[in-house]
């Protein structure tokens, strides 16, 4: 892979064009704590996951594969660990399965990555509690990038920086803002991101948005083993 200042080029084959492509700056998102608190951030998560439970996702594999089966496992299993670790604010363990996470799975973006993008996109708005997570992030992944590919490491770097796609990004204003009306409209969007990187992605943004209602953001745990 190699990229130029009009594009990136994949292989002998494939190229993507940016030549005609023009800068979009959205209004950056915040999170107030009057909004955090008025928001139904359970019932968001639950919307979400109705509706990737039968996608694409390798976090709900379905078929006999043995491989993919055992993937499946560890990056329910890496998940759920590092969603625990998010809550109790163990900065070792939290470094430990973003690490783990890190590579696992399938394609360009694999599967974990573009579930921590999608966790990135909303733990870390402006004004959002675990925002303190976010210099942790920064530096597993500095350490750890050669894990996975360099477009990977880039798009969830940028995530962490709060810069993703336009369709992600209406997504979490329109429910920061209370507008949830056509919310499955914005999920269905975000779903066909790739094979299955947007449903990947929708399963952090579903984490996150169950972390919300309960990360205060009040206790850290500094010790590490």
């Amino acid at each position: 892979m190699s990229f130029h200042s009009n594009g990136i080029d994949i292989g002998n084959d494939k190229r993507i064009d940016i030549s005609r492509c023009i800068r979009w700056q959205p209004d950056a998102l915040y999170l107030s704590q009057q909004r955090r608190q008025q928001i139904d951030w359970q019932n968001l998560a639950q919307i979400i996951q109705a509706s990737v439970m039968d996608s694409s996702s390798l976090f709900y594999f379905h078929s006999d594969n043995i491989f993919y089966q055992e993937m499946s496992r560890l990056l329910q299993w890496h998940r759920k660990k590092l969603i625990l670790a998010l809550q109790d604010g163990n900065l070792c363990a939290i470094e430990n399965e973003m690490t783990s996470l890190l590579g696992l799975g399938i394609g360009l973006t694999p599967t974990g990555d573009d579930y921590l993008s999608g966790l990135s996109a909303v733990l870390f708005i402006s004004g959002h509690p675990a925002r303190q997570y976010r210099p942790l992030f920064i530096s597993v992944l500095a350490r750890a990038k050669n894990k996975t590919t360099l477009l990977s490491a880039i798009t969830l770097r940028e995530a962490i920086d709060q810069r993703f796609r336009e369709s992600i990004h209406n997504f979490i204003y329109h429910v920061l803002n209370g507008e949830q009306q056509h919310i499955q409209q914005f999920i269905n969007e975000i779903k066909k991101i790739g094979s299955s990187s947007g449903c990947d992605m929708l399963c952090g943004m579903a984490d996150a948005f169950a972390l919300t209602k309960i990360n205060g953001g009040n206790y850290v745990d500094q010790d590490c083993d």
